[in-house]
């Protein structure tokens, strides 16, 4: 058997360096390394090989993922990471992928929530990406906080599609964000997405995911599968966007649609309250008419939020399948 390359300083494929781990998680190893060839940052993922869901003709996983790449590259315009290189060994594989800018949710995560304005940010950009995706007949089935990465500019992109081998391979990475059906065994759907999609934005505004890891998978899986999720307390106008995306039958959840729609309005609002208005010109305001640019009825926002992503269109409302709660 090939000895695992798993040290500081070793080359995979001859060309790219691994220099030092910055996640692990459950069947998967993250590492940050250099593109040798070219002196650049790369991100290397070592992960447990997938099962191929009882294929006949299973696709070699190399072959799955730099196809899913090449599909996905042009749809999601640079939402997500350009796949450099897949090296299989036995028992796993590494994908080595471009540096996204900012870092992981993972790491973001360890300075405590964020307000509602940036969750909704980050949200947006995941949501443009998995919109795209699904458009392509691609699913992610595996996302979580290390697999989307944002930077202060609000630049959002998302990693890690293709790693699952087939539609009912059990989910093996972030157990605390897989979907009530995965945690069943039932495989991933776009619905499947959604759900981790409202995960995160969860633990963004909570500090904390919504189903707390138990420290072996099987154990989180049941606890997502049974338990009921709590109001989020910190989620503010996104609550209603997070509780329609964590509902435990899929049929149920709202669609992608519904949710752009509130992730828009959050972002508008907050827009309009943190710009100040252009003054008019006199030839317009003779009568020295100023007004303040809110529209009637709006709150008061919080000053000075950075956030990114912002849409141009105008305010929408939110749909009334987002007022349920989850039981």
């Amino acid at each position: 058997m090939a000895k695992a390359h798993d040290s500081a300083g070793e080359l995979i494929a001859g060309r790219f360096r691994l220099l030092d781990v910055f996640l692990r998680e459950e069947g998967r190893v993250l590492w940050h390394g250099e593109d040798t060839a070219f002196g650049r940052p790369v991100v290397l993922t070592r992960s447990r090989a997938a099962g191929h869901g009882g294929e006949e003709t299973p696709e070699p996983a190399a072959d799955r993922i730099l196809r899913t790449a090449e599909i996905l590259g042009p749809a999601c315009h640079g939402g997500v990471a350009a796949v450099l290189d897949v090296v299989e060994e036995p028992g796993f594989l590494w994908t080595v992928t471009e540096r996204p800018p900012g870092a992981p949710l993972s790491e973001l995560l360890l300075h405590g929530p964020v307000d509602h304005v940036r969750a909704a940010g980050i949200g947006l950009g995941v949501l443009d990406v998995l919109t795209a995706a699904h458009h392509e007949g691609v699913v992610h089935r595996e996302l979580g906080p290390s697999q989307v990465w944002s930077d202060e500019h609000g630049t959002v992109t998302v990693t890690g599609f293709g790693l699952t081998a087939s539609a009912d391979a059990p989910r093996v990475t972030a157990p605390s964000y897989a979907s009530p059906e995965q945690a069943r065994g039932e495989g991933g759907s776009p619905a499947a997405d959604l759900w981790a999609l409202g995960a995160m934005m969860y633990a963004l505004v909570e500090g904390r995911p919504a189903v707390r890891d138990r420290g072996e998978a099987e154990a989180t899986l049941r606890a997502v599968d049974r338990l009921p999720v709590r109001a989020p307390r910190g989620a503010g106008p996104l609550a209603p966007a997070i509780q329609g995306l964590l509902r435990w039958d899929p049929v149920e959840r709202v669609p992608e649609a519904v949710v752009r729609e509130s992730l828009t309005r959050i972002l508008r609002q907050n827009f309009e309250e943190v710009t100040p208005p252009e003054p008019l010109p006199d030839l317009l305001d003779p009568a020295g008419d100023h007004r303040d640019g809110r529209a009637e009825g709006e709150g008061k926002g919080r000053p000075g939020r950075s956030r990114g992503g912002l849409p141009v269109g105008r305010p929408v409302l939110l749909g009334a399948a987002l007022a349920v709660t989850v039981a």
